[in-house]
Formats: structure tokens, sequence, C-alpha cells
């Protein structure tokens, strides 16, 4: 029984050192991109309050009128004046009697590295990613519309807005879509770090809790670094690996698996049938007005501020779904006949399923869209995030010896010390997670060449 319990602990202590050895590769090698992203994400965390001031004048009216508005149709006309070698795409009516109504322009010709569609055109139920679209796109220019005099207040080139730019930043550095990847391996990397940092921080035993839990400072700087280092990552692991988990599912390699996860389990947003199109009339009957189209959906949805997508040719249709993903109970999507208003398709929060819900709150949550209260607790996970990377640098520099990288120690005991169902976890992870997997097989490469086979792992 001695030799049991002997044997059970000797293995746990080989496999802790296995779990410390990916844990300081992990933080080690990824705290630069690490760092990039929880700064960049701060700074997009604060996107409402800067365009509020940014964009004062183009987002709201100086005095908004009692009375009603001019027609949607008009202000599309006065967008189109405006810009006569555009052409209107959508329109977001003002939702508040302070705003303006935003009229999205697309150029005639197409023009490389632009902007296809709008944020909001994404689909949030089922994580659209943003690289999606065509080689060649159209730039978009939005006309801001006062509703009540149908005079253009002012316009903006949508790649322009502080919304876009630093989310491009922080996605892909503003070096274009494939540069995506080192966000997403950034981000694999910190979740298998937060997986192995739980494993080597979790108490063995009552003792062990209470001991993990109190701090009792030492005359060993290291040692009151790794407690901080430990205790606040884990006071926020939770929210670390919802923010992680829910950015992952519109990254562009692990994002495409969670989309086929998702279509396989049927647990993707409901989708209009393509192709849907307007019957022409044989009598030649005009298009529905904009006006028209808005007020029989509002009659539907009337607490959802819209975004309408106007028809394209004799078969096209209107699409209308919401704009604010700020309230994902209030999704709401229509395909409407461009002559008799008919509704072809239409879904709600409640056709949605239980996955798909999960993603229309969990990509809001990240964004930070909820309120202030959602911007601190990010601006926690952010913080926490740039002080683990400062803190294991720290400790890592302690304890480094003299040219010597200095990562634990481990020989071939460790790694027949990994369990079976451990290195299946690890090869799923891997498989979900494709830029950990092959990163992870460069890194074995490379101590493989530098002599530290399976055969002798060891310091290096």
């Amino acid at each position: 029984m001695q030799n049991t319990i002997a044997s059970s602990k000797t293995r746990a202590a080989l496999l802790h050192r296995v779990f410390w050895r990916l844990h300081f590769w992990a933080g080690l090698l990824t705290a630069p991109i690490i760092l990039f992203a929880a700064l960049t994400g701060t700074l997009y965390l604060f996107t409402p309050q800067i365009e509020a001031w940014k964009y004062a004048t183009l987002d709201h009216v100086a005095s908004p009128a009692a009375a009603n508005p001019v027609s949607l149709d008009a202000q599309l006309a006065a967008a189109q004046a405006a810009f006569p070698n555009k052409s209107p795409r959508m329109v977001v009516p003002a939702y508040q009697a302070a705003e303006t109504t935003q009229v999205y322009l697309e150029d005639t010709e197409a023009v490389p590295d632009a902007h296809l569609h709008h944020d909001h055109m994404q689909h949030a139920g089922a994580a659209k990613p943003e690289h999606a679209g065509h080689a060649q796109a159209k730039a978009i220019t939005v006309a801001y519309i006062n509703p009540a005099t149908g005079a253009v207040q002012g316009a903006l080139p949508e790649a322009d807005r502080f919304r876009n730019w630093s989310r491009k930043l922080h996605s892909s550095m503003l070096q274009g879509e494939g540069w995506r990847w080192i966000i997403e391996l950034g981000a694999s990397w910190m979740l298998l770090m937060l997986m192995t940092g739980i494993y080597l921080w979790w108490p063995r035993g009552g003792a062990g809790w209470r001991q993990a839990l109190r701090w009792q400072r030492s005359a060993n700087a290291r040692v009151n670094w790794r407690y901080l280092h430990s205790m606040l990552a884990i006071a926020v692991s939770l929210l670390s690996i919802t923010i992680l988990l829910t950015g992952l599912t519109w990254s562009r390699y692990a994002g495409d698996n969670f989309r086929a996860a998702q279509n396989a389990l049927s647990q993707n947003a409901p989708r209009s049938p393509r192709p849907l199109q307007s019957a022409h009339p044989a009598e030649n009957l005009p298009l529905l007005s904009a006006q028209a189209i808005y007020n029989r959906v509002r009659a539907i949805a009337p607490d959802v501020q819209m975004q309408i997508t106007l028809p394209r040719g004799e078969h096209g249709v209107w699409r209308i779904e919401n704009y604010d993903r700020s309230q994902p109970q209030k999704r709401f999507q229509a395909v409407l006949d461009a002559y008799t208003g008919t509704t072809l398709f239409q879904s709600d929060w409640q056709q949605l399923p239980l996955l798909a819900k999960a993603t229309a709150v969990g990509i809001p949550f990240h964004r930070g869209e909820f309120g202030w209260w959602n911007q601190a607790l990010l601006l926690l996970v952010a913080g926490t995030a740039v002080f683990s990377v400062i803190s294991g640098y720290v400790m890592w520099l302690k304890r480094r010896r003299a040219a010597s990288v200095s990562a634990p120690e481990i020989g071939a005991a460790h790694l027949r010390a990994v369990p079976w169902y451990v290195a299946i976890a690890m090869l799923g992870l891997c498989f979900a997670l494709p830029m950990l997997g092959i990163s992870l097989l460069l890194l074995l490469a490379m101590e493989a060449v530098a002599g530290f086979g399976f055969g002798r792992y060891r310091a290096v």
C-alpha cells in the first residue's frame, strides 16, 4: 500500500514538472503577443467613450425636432445626391430622437483591401469571421443624415471609424488579414498557459489549500512574486478563459473548427435560404419604399434598432436585422419581398439554438458592449494579463542561470509519467487550436535539434 502511494506521488511530481515546462515555454515565447493583445484590447474596450467624443457631431443632431422626421427614402436620396458616384447599400434609421440616420454607400467600382461588410453585418450567432469576403471589396462611406431635416450632417469612410481601426489593430496589428494568425497563436498558448497554471497551483490536501490561499511574505523575493503571479491569475481565470474562448470562436483557424462543429451539431443560427428572390410581378409594380419596409418591420419588432440592406436587381430582397449587438435578446432577422412586402424569412432570439445564443452573448461580452460593468471586468482581465507577463519574466530572471534559458528540467521518466488520457486531451486541444498544434510541433522539433530528444530532456 505504501509503495502504491509513493508511486502515485512520484508520478504526480513527474507530471508536475512536465506541466511546468509547458507553462514556462508558453509564457516565455508568447508573452510579447499577450502584452500586445491586452494593451490593444484595452484600447478597443473604450471605443464607446472615444467615439462619443470623437464623432459627436456625426452621430447626434444638435436639436432634435419634435415633429415627424422626413421619410427614410428622402434621407437615402440626400445621401445619394451628396455622393453621386456611390450607391446606397444599407441604412440604419435613427433610433433615438437625438441620433442621425446612417447611410452606407459603396463605390461603383471594386477596390482591393477595402471593407466589404460593416461590422454589425456579421452573423453573431454563427461567429462569422472577419476575413470572410471577396478579394475585391467595395469601399464603404457612411453618410450621417439629420432625420428631422434630411440634410447630410457629415460623412466618413467606414474603415476610418475608430472602432474599425482599433479592431484591426487588435486582431491583425494593422497588417492585413494574413497576420491574424499571430493573435490567434497568442490566445491559443495563453489558454494552455492558464490550464497548466491552474494545475501547477492546485493544492493537494486540506493543508495545501490553506497554504495556497494564505500569503506568507518570504525573504525570497521570487516566492512573493510567485504567490502574486498565481493568485491574481487564478482569481480571474474563469473570466480569462471566457475571453479567450469567445475570441477564438471568430479567429481564422480555430474559428473554422468551431464553426464546423457548430454546423455538425446543428447549433448554428438560422439563416435565410439562398437564394431568396422577390417574385417580379407581371404588372410591373414598383418596389416598396424604404419607409414602407421600415414601418412593416417596426410593427413586428418595435423595440429593435434596425439595419436595412437594400435590394439589388429586379429580383432583389430587403434584408433587415438588429443593429445593436449589445442586446442579444433582441436578435432579429427578416427577409421581405421587394414588391409585396411578404415575409420570406424571419428569425429572432427564440429560434437560436443554445450554442448560437452563447456566442451571441459571448462576442459582445468579449468586446465590452454590455456597459461599464463589462468594461470593468475586461479591464481587470487585461491588467491581470499584463501583470502575469511581467511577474513571469521577473521570476524567470531571478532563477535563470548565466548563459542558459533555464527551462524546468525533465527527462524520459517525466514523459512516461504522462497519463494516456492527458496525451489524448492534448492532441484534441492541438486539433481544435491548429496554431497551438503547429507551434508545439515546431517547439518539439527545435528542442530535438538542440539535442534534447525524448531520451534525454534537461534544462537548457
